[in-house]
């Protein structure tokens, strides 16, 4: 049997447990490999590794940019692979080489022409397609099943996400139509809720708009979902972080059966004119106070989420796996 490895940020004492963690494209993407699909394969997930001869896939994913322990360590596992002429694969979600960062060196030292690039969004790999010879596709899966579509109309919105996304809804907030009242539940991480907290104070909350905090989990997505009448995904075309962010937050919206108003991120693109510009002031107006306008363009969206399984991504990555390790 083979021995698949994921370096992960993370300890983990069972590879089941990575579906526990916050970073959404690691939970979501390795996560895959404990599908049933992979069963002829061994699976390990941690941050270290025990033997690195033993391995005969090193898959990396997500550096933290907060762990400088990592750096020498995950160095060392990756050039002791390389040296054995073994392919290594990079999970590459984010633009990082763009980035002047702890982790923006990682992928400047670690990344050569010959490894396997896998990306989750088109932009991603315009961004490394002419450094790097193999770079791939595999798009994020949604967590949930797809939901039946939602017609309500009672001024509840829903805003789901990283912390890192917060600094994009804090711009948006003051924007929000005064016409009437609101409500908008704001679901994030323990570190999201603690940051809004400390942040209260300095966000220009209009007074018609009633703030409402809880921890995501995707059983609190669920239940709120069936009482919203739609999803905000706020962000920043000109912030380079996000160039090449996925299009999974805007896929799992529409799974939610919900009306969604969003940044128009080019892998947002796909879906042009089946979502709001929340970045348009009257357009946004508009979808708060009237989101049912959208909701007769979710089951075209939907038939298009179906792509996006985790059982259609895990074939995704297991025919990668075959097809380079056959190669090599």
């Amino acid at each position: 049997m083979k021995n698949i490895h994921w370096l992960v940020p993370y300890k983990i004492n069972h590879p089941d447990d990575i579906v526990k963690k916050n970073i959404a494209s690691i939970r979501i993407r390795t996560g895959l490999f404990t599908l049933p699909i992979f069963k002829s394969y061994s699976l390990t997930i941690d941050e270290s590794i025990s033997n690195i001869n033993n391995i005969n896939f090193l898959f990396i994913g997500k550096f933290p940019g907060n762990r400088k322990d990592l750096f020498d360590k995950w160095s060392g596992y990756i050039k002791s692979q390389r040296d054995k002429g073994k392919i290594i694969y990079f999970d590459y979600t984010d633009s990082h080489l763009l980035q002047e960062t702890l982790a923006g060196k990682f992928y400047s030292d670690a990344l050569k022409e010959n490894d396997q690039i896998i990306t989750s969004s088109e932009t991603l790999k315009t961004n490394l397609i002419s450094k790097f010879k193999n770079v791939s596709i595999i798009e994020d899966p949604i967590e949930i099943e797809i939901q039946k579509i939602k017609y309500n109309q009672n001024n509840y919105f829903l805003f789901f996400g990283h912390h890192t996304n917060l600094k994009y809804l804090f711009n948006v907030i003051p924007n929000w139509d005064s016409s009437k009242e609101y409500n908008l539940i704001i679901q994030t991480s323990e570190i999201g809720l603690e940051i809004i907290q400390e942040q209260s104070r300095f966000i220009k909350k209009p007074d018609n708009l009633n703030i409402q905090l809880q921890l995501w989990s995707i059983t609190n997505m669920l239940k709120a979902a069936e009482l919203v009448s739609g999803v905000i995904i706020p962000g920043d075309i000109t912030d380079n972080k996000k160039n090449g962010v996925s299009h999974n937050r805007l896929i799992t919206a529409f799974a939610l059966g919900l009306p969604v108003a969003a940044t128009r991120y080019k892998s947002y693109l796909e879906f042009d004119n089946q979502f709001a510009d929340i970045d348009n002031h009257d357009e946004f107006k508009n979808f708060l106070l009237n989101p049912n306008l959208y909701s007769s363009r979710l089951k075209i969206v939907q038939n298009k989420a179906k792509n996006f399984t985790k059982e259609i991504l895990a074939r995704k990555w297991l025919k990668l796996l075959k097809v380079t390790s056959s190669a090599n």
